[in-house]
């Protein structure tokens, strides 16, 4: 079955089974198109083979339309064949696979809702992963904040109720002598001021009821990534201003980072801003030049 597809095809599968999900902005940002070809000469065969699916998704006004992926459980049973791995660890939806129409509401409906935060959250997420190769680190474990098959969610408790950011990523060195890097991924939607400082603020309570170590046992410190868009860019400069009034600044200086996404997509180290010290909580880079 697998002969049928190709190492790019194999390599688009593979990146699915972390996200379950993907836009033609994606494919770019990776890379995974090497030559001049078209996205649909990558897509084409694992659509009509049901490996993975699509979805044509509304764009803001004046873009047209945009194309979501989705993988689907055969498409995830060829890579965990081709890499022995189970199937229990990857991420995939139920849906079959093919060309969906919008009025397929019960298999469309995932991969619609909330899309323009779904295709950032997945850049921010491919971002980190992409600045990891050239580092001794993986991300070897990773939570979503949309729910998929074989997937927990990012729910955390805090004041005994249910608190998701959008994304948990857990970072692992080829080297066990090395500290792991835990981060948690925020992409902000809203350009409301107010609304971000009580969103980050409740980061700041999850570290004090330390969420994040009753649901995973972690006792490492972990790392905010707070990741905003064109659309709250020009709110964010007043935002840290006022955190840094509040005493909950000895939690943000050390512990958050602040990138613009455009910024940390072209160079996630450099893109974000860090504000408690020189060195950023970041795995440091193979051929470091920071």
């Amino acid at each position: 079955m697998n002969g049928q597809i190709t190492p790019i095809q194999l390599e688009f599968l593979r990146l699915l089974t972390k996200t379950g999900f993907a836009t033609n902005a994606h494919i770019d940002q990776m890379g995974i198109i090497k030559l001049k070809q078209s996205n649909s000469h990558l897509t084409k065969r694992l659509l009509d083979g049901g490996f993975i699916g699509r979805v044509l998704i509304s764009a803001n006004f004046g873009t047209g339309r945009k194309v979501m992926y989705f993988l689907t459980k055969k498409g995830a049973k060829i890579v965990a064949e081709t890499d022995s791995i189970d199937l229990s660890e990857l991420a995939f939806t139920s849906y079959t696979g093919g060309i969906k129409k919008a009025h397929i509401d019960g298999e469309v409906s995932l991969v619609r809702t909330d899309f323009a935060h779904k295709e950032r959250y997945i850049s921010t997420f491919l971002a980190l992963d992409k600045y990891l190769e050239n580092t001794n680190y993986l991300i070897d474990d990773f939570y979503h904040y949309y729910k998929l098959s074989n997937s927990h969610g990012t729910a955390l408790k805090l004041d005994g109720k249910n608190f998701r950011p959008d994304g948990i990523f857990f970072c692992t060195s080829t080297n066990p002598k090395k500290p792991k890097y835990v981060y948690i991924a925020e992409i902000h939607r809203h350009s409301d001021r107010r609304h971000i400082i009580k969103q980050l603020l409740k980061h700041i309570k999850a570290m004090q009821q330390e969420s994040i170590k009753k649901r995973f046992g972690l006792e490492t410190p972990y790392f905010v990534l707070s990741v905003y868009t064109d659309e709250n860019a020009s709110v964010m400069p007043s935002v840290i201003k006022e955190l840094q009034t509040f005493d909950e600044w000895e939690y943000i200086q050390k512990f958050f980072m602040f990138g613009l996404l455009d910024d940390i997509k072209q160079d996630f180290y450099n893109g974000f801003h860090y504000f408690g010290g020189q060195k950023k909580p970041l795995p440091p880079q193979t051929n470091w030049q920071h």
